[in-house]
């Protein structure tokens, strides 16, 4: 579990581990009583949770027995930001590929699979790519079709070594069928202004290929392989220009909030936008312009709203071989496969996004940008009442967002800059506007991306063969003592330094930690052993100065106290808990 908070002392967003548990059995239930038992432990009151960012699947959001419905009875008054976003993003790409029956997929696996274990033929690959001057990309590592929108990037990858690939596994193909794609393979060179040089080269290349041996799946495989490169090229050809064009709009999407960067204000706008723009694709757009969220989140698409077959967006260079080839026999199943696919990835995500999600236009209103209308004071308002029991109960919260809205004295907003600094002008004005600033640490506090996948990095960083059996207390800890260090942007020396602890004054002198880091010899300075000290020296040297002791961390970091009796990474969770006011749990 990650908790996001906004830290009123280091004045920005917090994102943090708050506790990694262990699950025998993975249903709503079961997660239920794990999560009330964690916060009865750690002391975590139920009403400052804001919101919980979960996927869709059942267990967690089911409208019934799911988990979020479940803890809605411990925290009436959760927000409801619906469920990560860029996951159904990367679903309706999936959605968008079963148009076309994953024939590109499987090419993407094929060439994968087919250079993972054969270093020779990936050394040949890069070979063929420098003859024909294409940026090298290997396809080892390349397509994986659980990670997030893999499929447009082993896309851009595979058009652009597409020459390429059809150098190398020319040397695959049988001698009819060599002697048939001669002149094609020939064209490529020509394109490629490769002399005669560089064309033997590549004829010496493919002479070795074709005398390699084979399994009989390798074999199957490249044939395969060849099959799309060759024999099918027009079809691969159009297949790939579509996929570069369309999914390139679901991946804008998903690099903008997949980031740390805090957009919650932003999540409707982009949602709407993305909506739209995948309609526009195929919809006439005076179907679709003029319709407000409701009213998009309810259409049916008919056939007359549709646009015909030759002015579907296929991708720049599809559009070029339709226009060139409008009677080509290939284009009409290539088009009705196209219409498939749009529609049914257009009706996945208005199922699936919160087009008009009163909590998700009420949080627009966060946007410094509009400040001074008064639909943005509509909406704060509205948000207020969503959170009314995390608000003080004794101040205005009317009055206050009127003296907001027209304020001369906080600073202009330009689009791009950053929405925490801005509204940490606003938290750190005394008395003026105690209300609204703690409504608005709420609603900063709202995941809105994935951040919970990266922790899945640090935690292969931990875990490995040697550490398998790690226990859970162990991992915890080490989690927590990561996301401290990386939230604040510091290593552990600087982190723990502790000013009070002097080492050596005995001797006559003193360093602390950060010495020990800085310490050391130049590159142009000789490392030598010293003599060992005097015992009785040594001993004196490093007695621990008695005054010293039970002496905490100094009061300019209240996050954690450390102290002898809890200096573990394990208390770092306990004392992260006493600053969770609002917060939301990934």
């Amino acid at each position: 579990m990650l908790v996001r908070y906004y830290h009123d002392d280091l004045r920005k967003v917090m994102v943090e581990h708050l506790g990694s548990l262990e699950i025998l059995r993975v249903d709503a239930a079961s997660l239920e009583k794990v999560l009330c038992d964690f916060f009865v432990k750690n002391n975590i009151p139920w009403q400052n949770l804001v919101s919980l960012l979960m996927d869709s699947c059942a267990v967690m959001r089911g409208s019934k027995t799911g988990l979020e419905t479940r803890i809605h009875q411990h925290c009436p008054n959760l927000l409801d930001v619906d469920g990560d976003s860029c996951h159904h993003i990367h679903n309706a790409a999936k959605k968008f590929s079963e148009g076309f029956d994953g024939y590109l997929e499987r090419l993407f696996s094929d060439l994968q699979v087919d250079h993972q274990w054969s270093p020779d033929q990936v050394m040949y690959l890069k070979e063929v790519a420098m003859i024909l001057n294409l940026p090298v990309s290997s396809p080892q590592k390349g397509f994986v079709n659980h990670r997030w929108l893999s499929a447009y990037d082993t896309s851009m990858a595979t058009h652009a070594m597409m020459p390429a690939y059809q150098v190398l596994y020319y040397g695959f193909l049988s001698t009819a069928d060599k002697e048939l794609y001669k002149e094609p393979l020939e064209s490529i060179f020509t394109k490629h202004n490769v002399n005669q040089t560089a064309r033997a080269r590549g004829e010496v290349v493919q002479d070795k290929l074709a005398k390699k041996g084979m399994t009989p799946q390798g074999r199957e495989r490249k044939k395969r392989i060849c099959q799309k490169l060759w024999h099918e090229e027009t079809t691969t050809v159009l297949q790939l220009s579509l996929y570069k064009g369309v999914l390139a709009i679901l991946k804008d999407y998903v690099m903008i909030f997949q980031g740390s960067q805090t957009l919650v204000h932003k999540l409707h706008d982009r949602q709407l936008e993305l909506f739209l723009a995948c309609l526009a694709c195929f919809v006439k757009a005076e179907h679709i312009t003029k319709l407000s969220p409701r009213a998009l989140r309810e259409l049916v698409l008919e056939d007359h709203m549709l646009l015909p077959s030759k002015d579907v967006y296929v991708g720049q260079e599809a559009d070029t071989f339709r226009s060139q080839n409008p009677k080509h026999a290939l284009l009409v199943p290539f088009l009705a496969s196209v219409r498939k696919a749009y529609i049914t990835t257009a009706v996945y995500l208005q199922k699936k996004l919160p087009l008009n999600s009163p909590t998700l236009i009420a949080l627009s209103a966060l946007d410094p940008l509009l400040r001074g209308h008064s639909q943005a004071t509509l909406q704060l308002k509205r948000l207020s009442a969503m959170l009314n029991h995390l608000l003080p109960e004794d101040q205005d919260l009317s009055r206050e967002l009127v003296q907001f809205s027209v304020d001369l004295t906080l600073p202009r907003y330009k689009e791009g800059d950053g929405m925490v600094d801005w509204w940490g002008h606003v938290f750190h004005q005394p008395g003026k506007y105690p209300a609204l600033s703690a409504l608005a640490k709420c609603c900063l506090s709202i995941f809105h991306g994935p951040r919970v996948e990266s922790s899945f990095s640090l935690m292969n960083e931990i875990i490995d063969q040697r550490s398998g059996n790690m226990n859970v207390e162990t991992f915890n800890a080490i989690q927590t003592a990561k996301y401290v260090l990386q939230s604040r942007g510091q290593t552990a020396v600087q982190m723990f330094e502790r000013s009070d602890v002097k080492f050596g004054e005995s001797l006559g002198e003193s360093f602390s930690l950060q010495d020990v880091v800085n310490d050391g010899p130049s590159p142009e300075e000789e490392v030598v052993h010293p003599e060992r000290p005097d015992p009785g020296e040594a001993e004196e040297a490093y007695h621990s100065d008695v005054e010293a002791h039970g002496i905490a961390l100094d009061d300019d970091l209240p996050h954690i106290t450390l102290t002898s009796e809890n200096f573990s990474l394990s208390g770092l969770c306990e004392k992260l808990c006493v600053l969770l006011k609002f917060f939301t749990v990934q």
